[in-house]
């Protein structure tokens, strides 16, 4: 993991890419006024927080490109596609309502009656899957920044695409973490989850981490929470007095019902490591109230870290002076997403479905050109982002602060928590 002075912003990299082209629109197949690209996101329904701030994401990303954004600039001069005689990035939405058949839907829609070149989103991972294989069956290019589940870029599609990290990379930080802070006497977890799919699926993924790392799972539990009780499954968990508890969620409602019944029962672990798309939302989280406090999650993008480079704060900066409101991990991600195809788009100087996945697949993004704390962005035979990676976080007084890996950290982390000060 590189260190947060190599963080800049990820539309700065259109400029090298503008560079080899000219104000004739020299090397487009065939130059368009406009370049559409399809946002699938859930802007109603249980989850349409997240989806807003994914539209807002890409909205902010297309207004860079465009030049509308004066201090998202290098050397004085706007950055993106309006450097082409004026063509213009424009972002389509489409609602999926967190529903999978609506997802689908939407894609049809968004490639058949918008023509739009490509499509980002769609946060759910049910709905990505779904939308994902229809755009397969279109032949047009999906790029994914906010669903993380490891079966979505092992399925041989061939025109999805993955810019943000794995579950299993977040699982992987989640476990370093572990041992970075309870060393090797902390090797007994309890797991959590719900009976979801995802979370089933998660839940798998956590005990073959476990047993790959040597950690021993003590009791793994699947709670179904429409008519079960989260308080049993704590206290039974509480018996075997493991080293960390993992929760997993895939619902954000989900997640706070989870949360509340380690308070309602009286009983904090040494560590308490949120997993889960239902708990990697910060809002999430904060929502718990002190019922989160010392909670340790994994995202693919820090507020935190991005506040300490002068480039990525810009970003961050504008988007919270666009909208009023805190970026967050999703918004990150999508606004990833659409840079990505969008350069992708600019390699190719074409509109056309084959040469942007073939740009895609030849994508290559430094770590520096990107607001996400990763490596870059280049994708591997699967599609997936191999230069992805998690960054870990603990809520501490109602703040996150990065704890992993070591040179992010610039507080002691709290651990462990059973010791913490009194809530």
């Amino acid at each position: 993991m590189r260190s947060s002075a190599r963080l800049f912003v990820v539309a700065l990299v259109l400029v090298a890419a503008a560079c080899t082209g000219s104000d004739s629109n020299e090397g487009w197949s065939a130059a368009p006024r406009e370049v559409r690209i399809g946002l699938l996101s859930p802007q109603s329904g249980p989850s349409k927080d997240a989806g807003i701030a994914a539209l807002r994401g890409a909205q902010l990303a297309a207004a860079i490109v465009n030049g509308g954004e004066g201090s998202a600039t290098q050397d004085g001069g706007p950055v993106g596609l309006s450097q082409f005689n004026g063509i213009k990035l424009t972002i389509v939405p489409g609602d999926t309502r967190s529903e999978a058949e609506q997802g689908s839907l939407q894609a049809a829609r968004l490639v058949g009656r918008e023509r739009v070149v490509g499509l980002v989103g769609a946060y759910d991972t049910e709905v990505t899957e779904v939308a994902s294989q229809r755009s397969e069956r279109l032949g047009v290019p999906f790029v994914n920044g906010d669903a993380s589940a490891n079966y979505l870029t092992e399925r041989g599609l061939d025109w999805f695409f993955r810019v943000g990290p794995t579950d299993r990379m977040f699982g992987e930080a989640l476990l370093s973490t572990l041992t970075q802070l309870g060393g090797a006497d902390a090797r007994k977890i309890a797991i959590l989850a719900t009976n979801t799919r995802a979370s089933s699926v998660v839940a798998t993924l956590t005990n073959d981490l476990a047993d790959e790392g040597g950690y021993q799972v003590v009791d793994s539990v699947k709670v179904d929470l429409s008519n079960g009780d989260p308080a049993a499954s704590v206290q039974a968990l509480a018996v075997h007095q493991p080293d960390a508890v993992f929760l997993i969620a895939s619902v954000p409602g989900d997640a706070e019902r989870m949360l509340k019944a380690f308070e309602q029962v009286r009983y904090t672990p040494p560590g308490m490591f949120a997993f889960g798309a239902g708990l990697f939302e910060p809002t999430v989280l904060l929502a718990a109230g002190r019922d989160a406090e010392g909670l340790f999650s994994s995202t693919a993008w820090s507020r935190e870290v991005a506040a300490r480079n002068t480039s990525a704060k810009r970003i961050m900066d504008l988007y919270e002076e666009r909208f009023g409101t805190a970026m967050t991990e999703v918004a990150a991600g999508s606004f990833t997403a659409v840079l990505t195809l969008a350069k992708a788009v600019q390699d190719a100087g074409s509109v056309q479905p084959e040469p942007v996945r073939t740009a895609l697949l030849n994508v290559s993004i430094s770590g520096r050109d990107t607001i996400m704390p990763w490596e870059g962005v280049r994708f591997d035979a699967t599609h997936q982002n191999t230069a992805a990676a998690g960054v870990v976080e603990q809520l501490v007084d109602g703040s996150f602060r990065a704890v992993f890996p070591r040179e992010l950290v610039q507080l002691s982390p709290v651990w462990p928590l059973s010791r913490a000060p009194e809530r």
